[in-house]
């Protein structure tokens, strides 16, 4: 039995939790109980007063469900060249929401693979065809030296120009998984500025950068703060109950261990390569040949400073993860995130082993079992009047995650 099925029962009511953590920006109780105060009753006027209602997750998704959704996907996909994904994603979807039971009721996910495929379409011919469109026709009608010369000058626009695209389809595909997202027949929501999430995320790309990594914690807090403050359930918005001061404090220490880690383990990585090819160089082989042996021993450097960079950054993730989920508030309710370092490991390396073994097919296997270890460990203090909670007009986009598609980070639950 694997860790993330036993022990005591397993984030957030976010349909959108990677990849960071998400998992990352992005967003975890055995039994389901629906627990009704019994202050209600005739108020002074004789009216009846509401009562609120505590709130508890339960997540049943298994194995022998998902495995048939995953294999069909795979073999469909292979048929039609990658083609029924985005249908593939909507059945895994659909899954994963009626299987994650808040007090009872299951969420219901309302999207379709039309809706996908045909934002995927609508993102390729007006974005990407033109820009691929451009470089080939440059490549083509220019001199080789002047093309590279064109190219070389246009690289830092292009790649500034991707990374904004890249905050909005993050952004873009957030919004249309919580419109498509409903629970007791309320929709999710989010408000805000797609531009302004983009633009938040490239400032704070750039101190991360500078600052060599250090302002990793305040970045990844500031952008889900930003996500979380704007995001509804029906008319109520969620609260955010940490201000600016001391947000991504409680998580340096662990993202102290983190960083040293990491550039311990380089080190180490770099040691155990030298020391496997001084043989060769002692015999006077300055520039060793990238055969087989070689690549495997580079392949072990490698694995030397994953293995230890990896183990030591784990605190760290499960406290990002505690974090962000402490910081979220709706009305009187407070949530919280039982999350560990060896708990979250054991999932990251059986999710490891499986996407390695089936060559990624078992993604959909993998997605589970991460977004069951969120919901069986999330847990929600005080309570709310789910009642006084109204449906919006607002219906979310027609379409979405075309653009995340296109940057191969669609495939997000």
């Amino acid at each position: 039995m694997s860790h993330d099925d036993k022990g005591a029962p397993e984030n957030g009511v976010d349909p959108a939790v990677s990849q960071e953590a998400a998992a990352g920006d992005g967003i975890a109780g055995a039994g389901v109980s629906t627990q009704m105060s019994d202050d209600g009753g005739a108020g002074p006027e004789g009216t009846a007063t509401r009562s609120g209602e505590s709130i508890s997750f339960e997540q049943t998704a298994t194995w022998g469900g998902v495995f048939p959704i995953a294999a069909l996907n795979a073999l469909l996909n292979i048929v039609t060249l990658t083609l029924w994904r985005f249908w593939g994603r909507t059945r895994v979807r659909r899954y994963m929401w009626s299987t994650t039971l808040i007090n009872g009721t299951p969420l219901t996910y309302t999207g379709s693979g039309a809706e996908l495929f045909r934002s995927f379409i609508f993102v390729m011919l007006l974005i990407f065809l033109p820009i691929y469109g451009g470089i080939f026709a440059l490549q083509l009608y220019l001199p080789p030296e002047q093309a590279m010369m064109i190219l070389g000058l246009a690289y830092i626009p292009i790649l500034f120009a991707f990374s904004w695209l890249m905050g909005m389809a993050i952004w873009i595909a957030r919004r249309y998984r919580l419109s498509r997202t409903t629970w007791r027949g309320i929709r999710f929501g989010q408000a805000g500025s797609a531009n302004a999430f983009s633009w938040a995320s490239i400032g704070y790309g750039f101190l991360v950068a500078v600052t060599m990594g250090w302002f990793e914690p305040v970045k990844e807090m500031r952008l889900s703060r930003r996500l979380w403050g704007e995001t509804f359930f029906g008319d109520k918005n969620f609260d955010i109950t940490q201000s600016d001061e001391g947000l991504a404090g409680p998580l340096y220490p662990t993202f102290a261990l983190s960083w040293f880690a990491g550039v311990i383990a380089y080190f180490a990585a770099i040691g155990v390569y030298i020391a496997m090819i001084g043989p060769m160089l002692e015999a006077g082989n300055t520039a060793p040949t990238m055969n087989m042996e070689m690549i495997l021993k580079l392949y072990l450097a490698m694995l030397v400073f994953f293995v230890l960079y990896g183990f030591f950054s784990l605190p760290y993730h499960a406290a990002l993860l505690r974090r962000k989920v402490a910081i979220l508030g709706l009305g009187e309710l407070r949530f919280s995130l039982r999350a560990d370092m060896f708990s979250l490991g054991w999932i990251y390396l059986v999710n490891m082993f499986i996407l390695i073994f089936t060559l990624g097919l078992g993604l959909p296997i993998a997605q589970m079992r991460v977004w069951r270890y969120v919901f069986r460990r999330l847990e929600a203090e005080g309570q709310i009047d789910i009642d006084a909670i109204k449906q919006t007009a607002d219906r979310g986009p027609k379409s979405g995650e075309g653009l995340a598609d296109a940057f191969d980070i669609g495939n997000v639950i």
